[in-house]
């Protein structure tokens, strides 16, 4: 749901249809909103690590992940070739014909040395980033060199060129309240069925050995 509202609101612009818009090389957008080049608010990050302790991460088409989860393989008995991650952060791995971009949500992590890290001025709410990009893969398309071979990342000079546009900042707080909501919801509703699953795995190997019979529960 919180998928579908944003795409309302920040790529067909339905609740502002009634504004003046101006011409962008990402189409037509309301006049009010910001036009901010990528150059403006990403940085290289190019710290090392040789903290063991630090967990590795790999970067996928779909995101930022425990390296452990998606391969066995390590990266490098030397840890000092790992570059840093941190919150927030902005990362493309090693891609050849689909993008694989993600933000760091952890608070710090370690990834190849060949991953291109950047970081987010404060100034962009980097989950409106993540989505923005999500919603636009196709502007994005043109940062994977042509004809790469495994092993390069992203044209840093052309991802530097592009453009995000930004809402006032009421309709992104405004938007941010709605996700939050649903989000709890989420939450909620992931809570109930944890104790669900919790109370029937108790009572079920005890009702179908006959420990307990469905009369001695009692209910409120």
């Amino acid at each position: 749901m919180a998928r579908a509202i944003f795409k309302s609101w920040f790529v067909d612009f339905e609740p502002f249809r009634e504004d003046e818009f101006v011409n962008s090389e990402l189409g037509n957008i309301p006049k009010n909103w910001q036009l901010i080049k990528f150059s403006t608010f990403l940085n290289s990050r190019n710290e090392k690590t040789n903290n063991p302790e630090i967990p590795l991460f790999s970067v996928t088409d779909n995101g930022i992940f425990p390296r452990e989860d998606k391969f066995k393989k390590k990266l490098s008995d030397v840890n000092t070739k790992n570059k840093i991650a941190r919150q927030t952060d902005m990362l493309f791995g090693m891609s050849r014909k689909i993008l694989n971009w993600g933000i760091m949500r952890s608070e710090i992590g370690g990834v190849s040395s060949a991953y291109n890290v950047f970081s987010v001025d404060s100034r962009i709410n980097s989950k409106y980033l993540e989505s923005f990009i999500k919603n636009h893969l196709h502007y994005f398309k043109d940062l994977i060199r042509p004809a790469s071979r495994e092993g390069q990342g992203v044209d840093k000079a052309a991802l530097m060129q592009k453009f995000i546009y930004l809402p006032p900042k009421n309709v992104l707080d405004e938007y941010y309240d709605i996700e939050s909501s649903l989000t709890a919801g989420i939450e909620l509703n992931s809570e109930e069925n944890s104790h669900l699953t919790t109370l029937r795995d108790t009572l079920l190997p005890r009702l179908m050995s006959g420990e307990l019979r469905v009369s001695d529960i009692k209910t409120k």
